[in-house]
């Protein structure tokens, strides 16, 4: 690694300890690159002293100059909004915390996205990150919910897992945004098999107010996003909300673009590693052999044997999109045996994670500790 590097590997090493999901070396120096995409050197220099907590400019600013870099608060404001801008930190209402790679700094890209950034994300994703982004008792960022239409009401389990429902529950403003895997993937010469639909993944409350605002997102009724939903099933999207009962987001997702289901059909059974409460299977006496189940499953779990529908429940993720348009009625949706509902927020799943990363006991103390004496954590 050459000398001039140290600060973006040094930023690559603080993200990955750090951050809920970590930031893996890449071999290929995808991860370099990408960084060096988003801060200058003392950018990267200065979110090294950012905390995995939102924290006033202040706070801040006390750690940077104590690191020995000479900057004033109004300057370094000023340099952590600029950051903000550019999708490299997190921040809002004058608090500023460090971003992981995703969900983080790839989706802050939306709407802005550029070649270069969309080939080494691709890259550093199916070289290193798909391992860090899936794993094994891990619980992964996203979640699925059947697509309405798939799941008789006697079967549904909660709530949480009727799109419809959600949606209903929603309040303040909601917005649609581009899919910015689908943005990534155009750019990079590989487009959606799909669908030529792009403006389709969702945003709620002040999120999509200030998207909004930007010019990124354009709002939208909860009657128009249900309306919606009819063409993303026609599609054969995948819905996948935020993994917690009050989702900022919903992703509305294919097999060919999105990091998350990409970096799951990479693994043997997805399914163990998936947080969805529903399984497909196919009754053999209804089964024509059509194949279309085959074609609207995005994890490759249906295939045709003898001429019979079958699913694999290792693959199966349970999004429902091969029960609708079954038209001898074969496929149905079943609930899981041991149903499981998502984390109360966002806050708490990546706590979780946190804990698993760290042990529950080393992170409660290290918190605690670090909070007291204005650390970064």
């Amino acid at each position: 690694m050459e000398a001039k590097d140290d600060a973006y590997r040094a930023l690559q090493r603080e993200i990955d300890e750090r951050m809920p999901v970590g930031f893996p070396e890449s071999k290929e120096g995808h991860d370099i690159e990408i960084l060096k995409l988003l801060f200058t050197e003392q950018e990267a220099r200065v979110a090294m002293h950012l905390s995995v907590l939102p924290e006033a400019v202040g706070r801040i600013h006390k750690r940077v100059r104590k690191a020995g870099i000479d900057v004033s608060i109004d300057d370094l404001g000023k340099m952590l909004d600029g950051l903000v801008n550019k999708g490299a930190i997190s921040g809002g209402g004058g608090r500023y915390s460090l971003a992981q790679f995703a969900v983080g700094m790839f989706e802050y890209q939306v709407g802005h996205v550029t070649k270069e950034f969309a080939e080494h994300s691709i890259a550093y994703m199916e070289e290193a990150f798909h391992k860090e982004l899936i794993k094994e008792g891990v619980p992964v960022q996203l979640r699925v919910l059947p697509i309405g239409e798939s799941i008789t009401p006697d079967r549904v389990v909660g709530t949480y897992d009727d799109v419809r429902a959600m949606i209903e529950g929603l309040s303040g403003p909601i917005a649609t945004i581009p899919c910015v895997c689908r943005e990534s993937r155009d750019l990079a010469g590989t487009p959606c098999k799909v669908s030529d639909m792009r403006r389709v993944c969702t945003i709620f409350g002040s999120t999509a107010e200030s998207m909004a605002a930007q010019g990124v997102a354009k709002e939208v009724s909860k009657q128009e996003l249900l309306g919606l939903l009819d063409e993303y099933r026609k599609a054969g999207f995948v819905l996948q909300p935020e993994n917690n009962l009050n989702p900022h987001f919903l992703c509305i997702c294919c097999g060919c673009c999105c990091g998350v289901l990409t970096s799951a059909k990479r693994f043997p059974k997805p399914a163990e590693l998936y947080h969805s409460n529903y399984i497909a299977s196919s009754t053999a006496e209804k089964c024509t052999g059509c194949g279309v189940c085959v074609k609207r499953c995005q994890m490759d779990a249906v295939t045709i044997e003898e001429r019979k529908a079958r699913v694999n429940p290792d693959r199966c993720i349970g999004c429902g999109n091969c029960v609708p348009t079954c038209k001898p009625g074969a496929m149905h949706m079943d609930a899981r045996p041991s149903p499981a509902a998502p984390a109360k927020s966002q806050m708490a799943f990546y706590t979780k994670l946190i804990l698993k990363k760290r042990g529950a006991a080393k992170a409660l103390v290290q918190l605690i500790g670090k909070f007291l004496l204005g650390k970064k954590f």
